[in-house]
């Protein structure tokens, strides 16, 4: 699909540019603005010219990349194609002691590009996804917090609750899962990386994809203690709260020059 977004970008044609932005890879959407000049040309439409003519080859060239990941590594490189299976640790009703679920995800062996699912449970409407394993494990104060944050219940009766692992929870292959649910909420650190995780998901599944922060975080400003690697992380952090209009967000970080990561919530809690 992104490569005949590509193609008619060569040839000049119009294009969906959120489209084309939802499925580039995340080292070529942080570089969107020098890969396209975009022009408004209709509803729904732009008009997309190259930007950075050796940028785009070499994005044009990775999606003609080899379907499997065997392949690619018989040209040097495996890591440019995703894994065939993908696997979700998850909580849910039936779950009745410590060791989750296990929902696992294979390529179509048709090679449609469709994901076959294997999971034992029915989903229920919401999904929360938590960030890292520390706060997973200890998914009951994490719901507990989540009640209080967005002054909504969160509960297994009526809520699933999955370990995010970070940018794994953004693999094509979890699409058809993630695509059942009605909610997603995002428990994730109060950080770039975890905003642009975030970001991804909201742009794949839309608004129906959430951030899990109180809209005033007074209480919880003491626990802005991560100093980010630099200034240009920081300020992307700002932007995209801001974008996603988690405006108390974006002014704790302005506040504080501080990250918070989801463990301290547990020590507040």
């Amino acid at each position: 699909m992104l490569l005949k977004y590509l193609q008619n970008v060569q040839q000049g044609k119009a294009v969906n540019y959120q489209k084309l932005l939802a499925l580039l890879p995340p080292a070529y959407y942080q570089r969107r603005t020098e890969l396209f000049k975009v022009k408004a040309s209709g509803a729904g439409k732009w008009q997309v010219s190259i930007a950075d003519a050796a940028l785009f080859q070499a994005l044009l060239q990775s999606a003609g990349a080899p379907v499997d990941r065997v392949t690619a590594s018989l040209q040097g490189d495996s890591h440019r194609v995703q894994t065939s299976h993908c696997y979700l640790l998850l909580y849910h009703q039936a779950c009745t002691g410590p060791r989750p679920d296990l929902v696992l995800a294979a390529g179509s062996a048709a090679g449609d590009g469709l994901a076959q699912l294997s999971l034992g449970f029915a989903p229920k409407p919401t999904l929360l996804l938590i960030e890292n394993e520390e706060n997973f494990f200890r998914y009951p104060q994490v719901l507990a917090l989540c009640s209080r944050m967005l002054a909504q219940s969160f509960a297994l009766t009526s809520c699933d609750v999955a370990l995010a692992a970070g940018s794994r929870i953004g693999s094509a292959l979890l699409s058809p899962l993630l695509e059942q649910y009605q909610q997603i909420y995002c428990a994730f650190d109060f950080d770039s990386a975890g905003l642009e995780v975030f970001d991804h998901l909201r742009k794949r599944y839309g608004s129906k994809v959430q951030f899990v922060v109180a809209p005033d975080l007074t209480a919880w400003l003491d626990g802005f203690r991560a100093e980010p690697k630099n200034q240009a992380q920081l300020q992307r952090a700002v932007e995209l709260a801001d974008q996603h209009q988690l405006y108390g967000l974006a002014q704790a970080f302005l506040q504080r020059k501080r990250f918070l990561e989801q463990e301290v919530l547990l020590a507040q809690d």
